[in-house]
Order: structure tokens, then C-alpha cells, then sequence
């Protein structure tokens, strides 16, 4: 059994600006926020295995998630410079913390891993092909029709959008 504490402060430990434990969880995956996962709305639509239709159709997605009731959300906060910012670099640092993160508990917990930004770790990812780092990706949370806004209302942190700060959310869901 995983002491929530414990996660929490491994989290943080690994450079989360803020991770919170949530128990009792019922994630929806939901339509209106899948729709913007098209080709018109984004070009890794179709180009990846962690974006429609490589991630599945919402229906599966909703099966993945559905035998999770526990997580941990865990948020990045970068202060930002907008005409100089590298949004790349900083969702793959984030999404580096978040490997690292995971890295500790993968042996001992079935997890599932979702992410703000999508899969970082191949230049050029392989999709259709197989997945050539099946263990490292990190789906999309937004490919799965869920609402960051409301998960960090749910664990009170901020969220927003904003000229001089960028938020990276990641929520894993653990069994």
C-alpha cells in the first residue's frame, strides 16, 4: 500500500511545483473537449500515438481510465518570458520530471499516466508504426476529453492562462 504522503513528497522532490494526492476520483472523458483534438484544430492529430486516433477513440480512452479511482496531479509552473519562451523545452522538462517520477513507483503500481502537451521522447514519434518506447509514453489528457481546469479546481491549484507564467499538469492515475 502507497502512503499518499510519500508520493506527494516524491513529486515535489523531483521539481513538481505542486502535487496533490486525490481519492475518490471519477474522471470523465468528455466529447466537447475531444473535439479539439482534430486536424484542423492541431497538427499532432494524426501524427502520434498519444493524440487522436493513435490514442484510441474517446470510448476506449473512457476504458482505460475507468478502473482508476485514485491519483496523484502534479503541476509545473514556469515564469516566462513570452517573446522568448521555448514551449517544447519546458513540457519536456516537465514531462522528464514526470518519467523520473514514475520511474520510482512503475514496479509496485499500475498506473496510467496523462499529461499536458502530449509524448516528448522520440524526435519523430513512430506512429502508425509500433511504439518504440511503449513504457515511457504519456498520453494526452485532452486526447482523453479531460478537463485540467476542473482537475486543479478539484485539488484547489491554480490554473490559467497568462502572458508571464505556463502550466503543465499531469495526472496519474494509480490502481
Amino acid at each position: 500500500m502507497i502512503d499518499k504522503k510519500d508520493i506527494v513528497d516524491h513529486a515535489l522532490s523531483e521539481g513538481f511545483t505542486n502535487a496533490v494526492y486525490l481519492d475518490g476520483l471519477q474522471i470523465e472523458c468528455e466529447a466537447r473537449l475531444r473535439a479539439y483534438c482534430n486536424p484542423e484544430g492541431c497538427p499532432r492529430h494524426g501524427n502520434n500515438w498519444v493524440c487522436p486516433p493513435g490514442c484510441g477513440s474517446l470510448e476506449e480512452c473512457a476504458l482505460k481510465v475507468a478502473g482508476f479511482d485514485k491519483g496523484i496531479l502534479v503541476q509545473s509552473i514556469s515564469k516566462i518570458n513570452p517573446t522568448t519562451v521555448d514551449y517544447a523545452a519546458l513540457n519536456r522538462e516537465h514531462n522528464l520530471r514526470l518519467q523520473r517520477f514514475l520511474e520510482a513507483y512503475c514496479e509496485e503500481l499500475e498506473v496510467l499516466p496523462l499529461t499536458s502537451g502530449g509524448c516528448v521522447f522520440c524526435d519523430t514519434c513512430s506512429y502508425p508504426e509500433p511504439c518504440i518506447k511503449p513504457n515511457l509514453r504519456m498520453n494526452s489528457l485532452s486526447a482523453y476529453g479531460i478537463d485540467v481546469g476542473n482537475l486543479c479546481e478539484l485539488a484547489n491549484l491554480p490554473y490559467a492562462f497568462s502572458q508571464d507564467r505556463v502550466y503543465y499538469i499531469a495526472l496519474v492515475l494509480i490502481k
